[in-house]
C-alpha cells in the first residue's frame, strides 16, 4: 500500500539570479513533478516550493538534491524542507511582531538543515540584533540594515551550520498557503 504524500514547504538556500538563468521556477515545478513530488507550487521567485511528496521530509530533501542537480546547481544550492506543524509553530511564537510589522525588511527566518542546529553561542551575542529561537529556528529582528549585520550572518552560517533565510513576510505567506493547502 502506497503512503499518502505529505505536504511540505521546500526553501532553497543559495537561489538567486545566477540560480535563475540554469532554471526556473517553472522548470524547478516540472523537474519536481517528474521527481515525484505532487503538485508543486512556488512563491515568490526566490525557492520557496509547497509540494505533497509520499515520504519523510529527510526523503524528500534527498528527492529534490537531484533535481537541483540536474540544473547545474551547485552543492551551496540546497534544499530546506519543513512540514506545515512547524511552520504554524513559527506562525504562531511570532516573536518579532512589531518588527515583522513595521521593518519587514530588517528581519531574517533561519530555516536550517539540521535537526538541532547549536545555538549555545546566542546567550554570548551582544550586537545590536535580537535573536529568538522558535522549534529549531533563528528568528531574527536586525533593527537595522541587513547588510550592517554581516558578523551575525557569518556566525550562524558557521555554528548552525546548512541554512536559509527569509524574511518574516516572506515565512509568513509561506506558512499561510502551505496550511491553506494542507486543508484543500
Amino acid at each position: 500500500m502506497a503512503n499518502s504524500p505529505i505536504l511540505f514547504a521546500i526553501l532553497l538556500r543559495a537561489i538567486g539570479p545566477v540560480t535563475h538563468k540554469l532554471m526556473s521556477m517553472a522548470q524547478w515545478r516540472e523537474a519536481s513533478e517528474i521527481a515525484g513530488f505532487i503538485a508543486p507550487e512556488t512563491l515568490v521567485n526566490t525557492g520557496n516550493m509547497i509540494a505533497g511528496f509520499e515520504g519523510s521530509a529527510a526523503a524528500a530533501r534527498g528527492a529534490m538534491e537531484p533535481v537541483l542537480r540536474s540544473f547545474g546547481l551547485g552543492e551551496n544550492v540546497a534544499a530546506i524542507v519543513r512540514t506545515p506543524a512547524q511552520m504554524k509553530k513559527l506562525l504562531a511564537a511570532d516573536p518579532i511582531a512589531d518588527a515583522a510589522q513595521n521593518r519587514p525588511a530588517q528581519t531574517g527566518v533561519y530555516f536550517f538543515a539540521a535537526t538541532q542546529p547549536d545555538f549555545t553561542w546566542i546567550r554570548d551575542h551582544d550586537g545590536p540584533e535580537i535573536i529568538h529561537v522558535v522549534a529549531n529556528h533563528l528568528v531574527v529582528d536586525f533593527s537595522q540594515d541587513v547588510a550592517k549585520s554581516g558578523k551575525l550572518i557569518r556566525k550562524i552560517d558557521k555554528l548552525c551550520g546548512l541554512n536559509t533565510a527569509r524574511n518574516w513576510n516572506t515565512t509568513r505567506k509561506l506558512a499561510e498557503r502551505l496550511i491553506a493547502r494542507e486543508k484543500e
